[in-house]
Parts: structure tokens; sequence; C-alpha cells
């Protein structure tokens, strides 16, 4: 999706129309006399990039701003792990609890061990089918799948044989976006014209098995598959490194998300053409920010809900995810180098004839 920014990164963060909640849950002030004036993030991994240069600072820095002290551990991807996590953090003592859920069934084991200690719960990124939590904030998961596919589509290259890249089964992330491509590919599978002729789910999101299911797609298939569609940067690098070894790196279709340095190294340098990125560093403020107003009991003003299964309504704060391409590459550096991606980084390897105009002005 070509979309004109700014170029600031706050006029890049402004750019979008899912941003609007800000307003209503900034200006908290301080932590509440009765609590413990902690607020407990229980994150799947502090390894993936975004989580460590844009969600974790920017949901701490909003925590403290408001008078708290954050206090964060990570499961490795580990729901076992991640259990034990959620019990330490109500054993610290916490007066509000965000989740990002390995799982989301597990989730529910968690959201409910925190009630029981009338600790309110935020589900971050991964929705949790449970009446337990209070509040969830997240991108449109299902909206980025298909946007990914519909791009695809207006390339004219959505027929024929697709390889899906799920990450981590029962993870709703995973299956959300897995959906979302399922929504366009759909009425192309019912006539024929297109053939999904793998889709596997992948613990931990791991590169090395997404490598492995696009080795054996290409054999499988004597290399003839025309696209990749995958759940995120780091499964996409390992197709890539698949397609690589059996030439056809460039020459097949491959979508990724969270715009990492790789993904935006591969996408110069024309072996993917897109990785879906969202404003993780507004997710992690609004998050910080109602996780206070959890703590001292306020409102939240929330209008919006999520249909999170089991019969169950969440109150829901959308945040906005953009499809990062050549087109519009420069404007996303300007905005996020040397935060989240820096462009020295990004260039590194990529011969000057591919360079997008305007970018060596940012080094």
């Amino acid at each position: 999706m070509k979309k004109g920014f700014k170029t600031t990164r706050r006029g890049f963060l402004a750019a979008g129309t899912g941003l609007t909640a800000i307003a209503v849950f900034g200006g908290t002030s301080g932590a509440s006399a009765a609590g413990t004036g902690k607020i407990g993030f229980a994150m799947e991994t502090f390894t993936v990039p975004r989580w460590k240069n844009l969600d974790r600072p920017s949901f701490e820095e909003a925590v403290k701003a408001a008078g708290f002290e954050p206090v964060v551990n990570q499961a490795d991807f580990k729901v076992e792990q991640q259990l034990a996590d959620v019990e330490n953090l109500l054993t610290v003592g916490v007066d509000a609890l965000a989740i990002v859920a390995v799982v989301a069934e597990a989730g529910i084991n968690m959201a409910r061990r925190a009630k029981r200690d009338g600790v309110p719960v935020l589900a971050y990124n991964t929705a949790i089918p449970s009446k337990d939590v209070d509040v969830y904030v997240a991108r449109n998961n299902r909206g980025v799948g298909q946007k990914a596919a519909q791009a695809a589509a207006d390339a004219g290259v959505l027929k024929g044989n697709w390889v899906i890249t799920s990450g981590q089964a029962g993870n709703t992330v995973a299956e959300e976006i897995t959906k979302g491509y399922f929504d366009i590919m759909q009425p192309l599978i019912d006539k024929g014209e297109l053939k999904v002729v793998s889709h596997l789910f992948h613990d931990g999101w791991d590169p090395d098995a997404a490598r492995r299911q696009a080795e054996d797609s290409l054999t499988a298939n004597d290399n003839d598959i025309a696209g990749f569609l995958c759940n995120n940067d780091g499964m996409a690098g390992g197709v890539i490194g698949a397609l690589d070894k059996a030439g056809l790196a460039g020459k097949v279709f491959v979508t990724g998300q969270d715009a990492t340095i790789e993904g935006c190294r591969h996408i110069l340098l024309g072996n993917m053409a897109l990785s879906s990125f969202t404003l993780f560093d507004q997710m992690g403020k609004i998050a910080g920010e109602l996780c206070a107003k959890l703590a001292k009991g306020e409102e939240l003003g929330i209008t919006e809900s999520y249909d999170a299964g089991n019969g169950v309504s969440l109150p829901y704060v959308p945040v906005e995810d953009r499809n990062i391409t050549r087109d519009n590459m420069v404007e996303y550096l300007k905005a996020y180098s040397p935060t989240y991606v820096d462009v020295k980084a990004v260039l590194d390897g990529v011969p000057k004839d591919k360079w997008p105009a305007g970018v060596d002005a940012l080094l």
C-alpha cells in the first residue's frame, strides 16, 4: 500500500488515523498510595528487535512518567516459563499487569490468576479470550494479513502455487494474520486459480524452520512457487535463504512483518516485496498509560471492542500498521533510524544502484 508520509518521526507517527486514542489516554500523574507502585509486563521475548527497541522502552517510559515502576520479564517463547513469570510478578506485587501471551489459551490462566489477586490485566499484541482481561491493545492483525495478500493481488502475482509461513501455533497474532491471508486468497482458491501447497505454523517463529519449509516446498513443486506469505521478517529471511540457494531470490513474491533491518535490506535488494510495520513505540506508550489508569482504578474511556472468541468481547485500542515498501522506505528510515532500524545497517551490502532516491542524505 503506497502512502505518503511526513519527513520527521513526529509527522510519521501522526500520519495515520489509528492513534487518535493517544489524546484520550495521556496525562496520568503519580502512583496510587494504596498500591505497590509497580506495573508488570510479561513479554514473550526480548530478542525480536521490535520488543527491545520500541515496545519495551516506550512502555517503560510511559509507566515511569505516570509515577510507577515497571517490572518486566520475558519467557523466551515458552508457555511454562511465562506462567512462572506471571506468578513471579504477582508475588513481587504489581498494581496492573500487561501480558504478551505466547499462546492465547495459556493467557486465559494467567489473566485468571491475576484477577484472583485483584490485579487488572491488559492484553498486549496477542488477544486473550478471557473476561478477566480489562483491555486489549494491538494492531488489526487480520488486516495485516489482508493487506499483504492484497499487495500480491495488486501486483498480479496472486495465482499459481503459494506457501504460507505462520508463527507460533495458538498465538492469536499468527492465527489472525493467517486468516487475513485467506480472506483474500480463498475466492481464488475456490476458482482454482491459486493453490496453497504448504502452510505450517512454527514454534518460536523460527527462521530455520521456515527455511526448511521453503526448501521442502520448492523440492515438492519443482521450484514452481509464485510466492511466500510470512508472518514476520525473521521467517521471511529463512525463506529467502532457501530461494537464494535455488537461484530464485528476487524472482518470487515474499512478504514479511516488522520492517526490521534484515527485512528492509531484502526489500531494497529486491528479495522481498514488503514488510508490514506497526507503530510499536506508540503501542507501548498507549499500553503503559492504560496500565497506569488501571492501577489507579480510573475509567479508560474506550469505545471500540474486539471479538476475542469464546464469546468474549474485549475493550480494544487499535494501533496503526502500514506496508513498508521501496516506495516509502526513505520516509520510514527518516522516522525510525537509528532507534529501531539503522540506515547504515540497512544499506550494508546493498549496491548503490539499488539505493532508493534520497537515502544517501540520511547517512
